[in-house]
C-alpha cells in the first residue's frame, strides 16, 4: 500500500516556442471583410495630416476662430449662433432643425463693433456703477457684520483665557502647589492656541469698491480694443475680452436683432483691479455675496 505522503504532483512551467505554434486562417470569424479592412486603411492615409509640419501651436488651433464665438445665444430658442456665410452669424436651431422662427442674421463685424462699444460705454456706465458699488457695499457689509461678531467672541473669549491663564501663573507664585492648577493650566493653554490659530485664518476686511473703478474698466477696455489689431498683444487682448461677457443674446424685435449683453461680474471687477487699489475680493466672496443680493446685481446686462 502506497503512502499518502508519497502522492505528491510537481508543476513544471516549460516555454511554448513559437516554433511550436499552429497558426490557422479562420476567416468565418472575421468581422470586417477583407476589402472593407483594406479600403478604410486606404482612407486613413488619404485624410492623415501631418501635425508635426503645422507652425500653428496647438492652443491656437483650439481656440475660437472669431471673437465671440460660442457666446452668441438666439433670444427665441435659446440656442447657438453660427456662421451661416462668410460674414453673417444666423441662429443654428433654425436653419439645421427648422424649430425656431428667428430667421434673422447679423454681419460679425457690426455685432463685434456693438459688442466692444457696449462693453466699454455701456456695461459699466460711471453713474450706474456708483449705484451698484452702494449696492454691492451694502450686501458686503450685512456678510461682514456676521463675521464681525464671530471675530469679536472669540477675541473676548482669547482675552478670558489670557486673563485666566495669568491669574494661575500669579497663583503658583504666591505658592499654590503647581500640580493641583496643573490640569487647568493646560487646558487654558490649549484653547488660547485654538483661538489664536482660528483668528488669524480669519480673512482680513476688504476694501471697498470705487466708482471711479469704472472710468479704470473703460480706459482698460478701450487698450484691449486697440491691442486686438497689435499683433503682439492680439491674442492676450482675444481672450481677455472674451472672459469679460458672460452670454450675447440676439433678440428679435420689430424685425431686427437687439442685442443683449451680459457681462461676467468677476472679471469685469477683476480687470478694474490696480496695484494700489486692489479690492481683495476672491471669486468665492464674490459668489457668495451674488447669491444673497439676487436680482439686484443684473446691472451686468444691457440691451445695445
Amino acid at each position: 500500500m502506497i503512502s499518502r505522503s508519497l502522492l505528491r504532483l510537481r508543476l513544471i512551467r516549460l516555454p511554448n516556442f513559437m516554433t511550436s505554434w499552429l497558426n490557422l486562417d479562420v476567416p468565418d470569424l472575421c468581422i470586417l471583410s477583407d476589402t472593407l479592412w483594406a479600403g478604410v486603411k486606404e482612407r486613413q492615409l488619404t485624410v492623415k495630416k501631418d501635425r508635426s509640419a503645422t507652425d500653428v501651436p496647438f492652443w491656437d488651433r483650439r481656440r475660437p476662430r472669431y471673437l465671440f464665438s460660442g457666446l452668441m445665444k438666439c433670444g427665441c430658442c435659446g440656442g447657438g449662433y453660427s456662421k451661416i456665410s462668410k460674414d453673417a452669424f444666423g441662429c443654428s436651431t433654425a436653419r439645421n432643425k427648422g424649430t425656431c422662427d428667428n430667421r434673422l442674421n447679423i454681419r460679425r463685424d457690426v455685432l463685434e463693433a456693438t459688442v466692444l462699444d457696449g462693453l466699454r460705454h455701456h456695461l459699466m456706465d460711471p453713474d450706474l456703477f456708483e449705484v451698484f458699488c452702494t449696492e454691492f457695499t451694502q450686501e458686503l457689509n450685512r456678510l461682514r457684520m456676521t463675521e464681525g461678531v464671530d471675530r469679536k467672541v472669540k477675541e473676548q473669549e482669547l482675552e478670558k483665557v489670557r486673563n485666566n491663564i495669568k491669574r494661575l501663573i500669579e497663583a503658583i507664585k504666591s505658592g499654590v502647589p503647581a500640580l493641583s492648577i496643573k490640569d487647568e493650566l493646560t487646558e487654558l493653554e490649549d484653547r488660547k492656541q485654538v483661538l489664536t490659530r482660528s483668528l488669524d485664518n480669519m480673512p482680513e476686511e476688504e476694501p471697498l469698491l470705487l466708482p471711479s473703478m469704472a472710468l479704470i474698466y473703460r480706459q482698460k477696455v478701450a487698450d484691449l480694443q486697440a491691442a486686438l489689431h497689435e499683433e503682439a498683444t492680439s491674442t492676450k487682448a482675444f481672450e481677455l475680452i472674451r472672459s469679460l461677457v458672460d452670454e450675447i443674446r440676439l433678440v428679435p424685435v420689430e424685425g431686427e436683432l437687439k442685442i443683449e449683453l451680459k457681462g461676467d461680474l468677476a472679471a469685469i471687477l477683476g480687470l478694474c483691479q490696480t496695484s494700489k487699489s486692489p479690492s481683495g475680493l476672491t471669486p468665492e466672496r464674490l459668489l457668495q455675496v451674488m447669491l444673497v443680493a439676487g436680482a439686484r446685481f443684473e446691472l451686468a446686462t444691457f440691451r445695445l
